[in-house]
């Protein structure tokens, strides 16, 4: 029996792919992972509100809450934007929403 050092190396880049693809695959994240459920980021959105009413002595009401899936980096910018968010304007704006609330994108599916 002779051994083909051609068929050895095919099999082996072969081989190589295989490994490399299956390694960038199991990398991939889910779509999914990047977004917050409704219920998540309602929570998130209420909290960051509640905080802000504590700290000015307020009382600011929501009166919606983003619809479906909202991206992770979105609700996050919307509840660092309410806390950072000043007390004098908090109290005597009539929208005191911050631009990063009002502009979360969200997916129904």
């Amino acid at each position: 029996m002779k051994f083909n050092s051609l068929s050895f190396r095919t099999d082996s880049k072969i081989l190589f792919l295989l490994i490399i693809l299956t390694l960038c695959l199991s990398n991939c994240s889910n779509v999914d992972d990047d977004f917050y459920t409704f219920g998540e980021a309602g929570a998130k959105i209420i909290v960051a509100y509640a905080a802000k009413d504590v700290e000015c002595g307020s009382n600011r009401q929501i009166t919606s809450l983003v619809p479906g899936k909202q991206r992770k980096k979105d609700v996050d910018n919307c509840v660092a934007s309410v806390a950072f968010e000043k007390c004098s304007f908090w109290i005597q704006a009539g929208d005191p929403v911050p631009f990063a609330c009002k502009a979360i994108e969200y997916r129904l599916k």
